[in-house]
C-alpha cells in the first residue's frame, strides 16, 4: 500500500523539480537576451565607449606598456585582447548607429576579430606560462590598434551628435527669444493692472 503513495510522491517531486530547472533556464535565458539587447543598443554602447575611453586616460593614457604584457599569463593577455577588440567594434557600431561617418572603420573591425583569432590560438597552447615576447608584442599591437579604432570611433559619433546637439541649442535659445517677445508683446497689449 505505501509503494504506490511513495511512487507517487517521488514521481511528483520529480516532475516538480523538472518543470522548476526548465523554468529556471528558460527565464536565465530570457533575461540574458534581454541584457544583451539593452547592452548592445546604441546609445548604451556609445556611453560605454566614451567611458572607457575616459577611464583609460584617468589611469594614464595606454592600455598596457609592454612589460605589463609580458608579465601577464596567456590567460589574462587574451582577455584583455578580446576585450580591447570588442569595445572597438562596440564604438563603431554605436558610431554607425549615431549616424556619423566611419570610413573604412567596420572593415578594420573584421580585420581586428581575425588577427586576434590566429593570436587567440596560439595564446590558448599554453594557458597559465608565460608568453613568448613575440607573441606579447603582437597583442599589444593588436590592443594598440583596436584602441585607435575605438578613439576614432568615439571622436566620429561625438562629432556627429555634437553637430545635432549645437542645432538643438541654437533651435531652443531661438524660440525661447520668441516666447519671450510674445510674452513681453502680449504684456503691452494688456491694460495695466489697478490696485
Amino acid at each position: 500500500m505505501w509503494v504506490p503513495i511513495l511512487a507517487g510522491v517521488v514521481v511528483f517531486f520529480g516532475l516538480a523539480l523538472t518543470a522548476a530547472a526548465i523554468g529556471g533556464f528558460v527565464l536565465w535565458r530570457f533575461a540574458r537576451r534581454k541584457w544583451r539587447a539593452f547592452h548592445s543598443h546604441g546609445p548604451v554602447v556609445l556611453a560605454m565607449a566614451i567611458w572607457e575611453i575616459t577611464a583609460s586616460r584617468r589611469r594614464g593614457g595606454a592600455p598596457a606598456s609592454a612589460d605589463d604584457v609580458n608579465r601577464w599569463t596567456a590567460r589574462r593577455v587574451r582577455k584583455e585582447m578580446w576585450r580591447s577588440v570588442d569595445q572597438a567594434d562596440a564604438a563603431v557600431r554605436a558610431a554607425d548607429q549615431a549616424g556619423a561617418p566611419t570610413a573604412d572603420l567596420p572593415s578594420l573591425c573584421r580585420r581586428l576579430q581575425a588577427a586576434a583569432m590566429d593570436l587567440d590560438k596560439v595564446l590558448r597552447v599554453e594557458m597559465a606560462g608565460p608568453v613568448p615576447v613575440e607573441v606579447s608584442s603582437q597583442t599589444r599591437d593588436i590592443m594598440q590598434a583596436a584602441s585607435d579604432v575605438q578613439r576614432a570611433a568615439v571622436v566620429s559619433a561625438s562629432d556627429a551628435t555634437g553637430q545635432r546637439v549645437r542645432e538643438l541649442t541654437r533651435d531652443a535659445d531661438h524660440e525661447i527669444r520668441l516666447l519671450d517677445a510674445g510674452l513681453a508683446s502680449a504684456q503691452a497689449a494688456l491694460p495695466p493692472r489697478h490696485r
